[in-house]
């Protein structure tokens, strides 16, 4: 694109944006380039180049064409720039009229707007030109608003509001905004979420797919559609990173709901993107298919949440992750494993008494393989008691639920109130400390001091009370699941060994006591098992049953060969 050293470009300017599209079709580009070159012909403009930017609002001057344009007229290249109208131009009343009355005359370019009647070379053309461009931006503001109504109105129906659908799904049909599972993806989904559940994560995930060399999702969909997504990279079609990944666990879309209006812009001035509260988002339920069951979306959850690294040297997360405690201290049971160390030798230790020594807790110390026993022959013991004896067993957690629960929840309870109301009064003495500070009843030291205490204090409380909110909101939850235990025992008759995903099915949680005598090898040791739906199952024995092989809490001793504690069956 050159013109000779003597001649410059009279350029034809056109723009269309998503809100000039729904005014009909005099504005699309194709009716604005035939307006435009006929104007050029009929008034004599020779070398004409035409230059359109499609899908860019008028609030909006990063627009490729446009910034060639400015450019051109930066290296001395432009003689004329001819647009429709000045709205064309743009829709921001200030960036408008510096360019028509400050930028355009500098750089000795003349400036026509058709339809308006504005050419700079006539005198009194552009007079009105102020009027104009705040017309303009006011459209544009009224056009933004009716756009956003709209968009919140298709997504309190549940309606997707455009774009690509989600990886996993296809669109029913090509000119449809409803999606239906994809027959190649949704597996690769189903599957992610899936070793997810078993312990692996996002990035061990990520890797997986990569060597099995899996198409990643804007490959797919490139190689599917023709069209680009934001990241393609063509060269490494088969490489997924673990941001991917997360991005697909932490999409509800795969529960079968649409969520919308999930950000905003900052005005319609600023198209930059910002996320909005949860509170202004908008969740329609079962509005498609789901490819991920609810059970299998919330062991997900949880396992995000608990998610701790493996040792670098350990590629495969431990069998527990994330579901081993110390039941003093609350704190996560480390595994303890070496390279060195034979896998029977591995042992769980406390996190705490890791991190900052005995002044703070013990080593609630138990061998991986022990761990591996207890827990299989519980699982064992409790499925098999909700199988054989339904009646009983819900009325046994039923009653241990109404006792236990409702202690629990009111202590929960009457904690997050009084966070929250410490909350509002660490908010009015902040307030009464600013203002006696700016009266000189407290010294600026003193107010220092005390407004980073209060900081710290409710900072700690903003951190605290969403958790014990959604503690709140579990337990509450649990109070009468027993039927989806039961129905979940049904399907598990024949439980041999142990894995991470039947593990994170039926349990939730595993305490480990110290010994009874502590640091010793051979004294007592209780481990208590909360299963999902039901809570800790502490007795298994029915009238006339034999005891159980194991119950909920287990005795160990040393071995003498390791000198690491074993349990007994009782």
């Amino acid at each position: 694109m050159k013109a000779s050293q003597n001649q410059k470009y009279n350029i034809l300017y056109g723009r269309l944006s998503q809100e000039d599209e729904r005014q009909g079709e005099s504005n699309s580009i194709h009716n604005q380039r035939l307006l435009l070159e006929q104007y050029a012909r009929e008034n004599g403009f020779q070398n004409t180049l035409f230059l359109a930017d499609d899908g860019y609002s008028g609030t909006n001057f990063e627009r490729p064409s446009w910034k060639k344009i400015v450019e051109l007229i930066e290296n001395g290249q432009v003689e004329t720039l001819i647009v429709k109208d000045l709205s064309r131009l743009g829709r921001e009343y200030l960036q408008v009229g510096y360019y028509t009355e400050i930028y355009f005359p500098q750089k000795g370019v003349r400036f026509i707007a058709v339809n308006d009647g504005v050419d700079s070379l006539v005198e009194g053309s552009n007079d009105f030109n102020p009027i104009r461009n705040w017309a303009n931006e006011l459209h544009a503001k009224e056009s933004s608003k009716k756009v956003r109504a709209i968009k919140r109105m298709q997504a309190q129906r549940g309606e997707r509001t455009g774009g690509a659908p989600p990886y996993g799904y296809k669109k029913k049909a090509p000119d449809s905004k409803e999606i239906v599972p994809d027959e190649v993806t949704a597996p690769v989904v189903q599957r992610i979420f899936s070793l997810c559940a078993a312990g692996k994560g996002p990035s061990q995930i990520a890797r997986q797919l990569t060597a099995e060399q899996v198409l990643n999702p804007s490959n797919y969909y490139f190689r599917q559609t023709g069209a680009t997504l934001c990241g393609l990279d063509t060269s490494q079609p088969c490489r997924w990173s673990g941001a991917t990944v997360a991005h697909i666990l932490d999409n509800i879309v795969y529960r079968g709901h649409t969520l919308g209006l999930r950000t905003t812009t900052v005005s319609y001035k600023n198209k930059a993107e910002v996320k909005r509260p949860e509170s202004e988002q908008a969740l329609v339920e079962n509005t498609h298919e789901p490819l991920i069951s609810q059970e299998l979306w919330e062991i997900v959850r949880e396992v995000r949440c608990h998610k701790r690294r493996a040792p670098k040297h350990m590629e495969e997360p431990g069998l527990f992750s994330g579901l081993v405690y110390c039941a003093d201290c609350g704190g996560y049971l480390v595994l303890c494993r070496t390279e060195k160390m034979r896998e029977d030798q591995y042992y769980f230790r406390c996190s705490t008494y890791g991190k900052k020594g005995k002044a703070f807790c013990t080593p609630h110390q138990i061998l991986e393989r022990d761990l591996k026993a207890i827990v299989l022959d519980d699982l064992k013991r409790v499925t098999h008691f909700a199988r054989k004896k339904e009646r009983q067993f819900a009325e046994y957690i039923q009653q241990k639920n109404s006792a236990q629960l409702r202690r629990e929840i009111s202590r929960l309870q009457k904690e997050l109130d009084a966070g929250k109301k410490r909350c509002g009064e660490l908010s009015a003495l902040f307030k009464r400390l600013y203002e006696d500070n700016v009266l000189g009843r407290v010294t600026n030291e003193q107010f220092r001091m005390l407004s980073t205490d209060y900081n710290a204090e409710q900072k700690a409380l903003e951190e605290a009370i969403p958790k014990m909110e959604a503690r709140l909101e579990e337990l509450r939850a649990s109070v009468a699941n027993v039927e989806a235990f039961i129905e979940k025992a049904k399907r598990y008759t024949a439980i041999e060994e142990l894995t991470p995903d039947l593990l994170r099915l039926f349990i939730r949680r595993i305490e480990i006591g110290e010994r009874g005598k502590k640091y010793s090898r051979s004294s007592g040791q209780s481990v208590r098992i909360f299963y999902r739906d039901i809570g800790a199952v502490d007795s298994g024995m029915l009238p006339g049953e034999a005891k159980p092989a194991l119950s909920a809490f287990q005795l160990h001793q040393a071995v003498p060969n390791t000198g690491q504690p074993q349990d007994i069956p009782a």
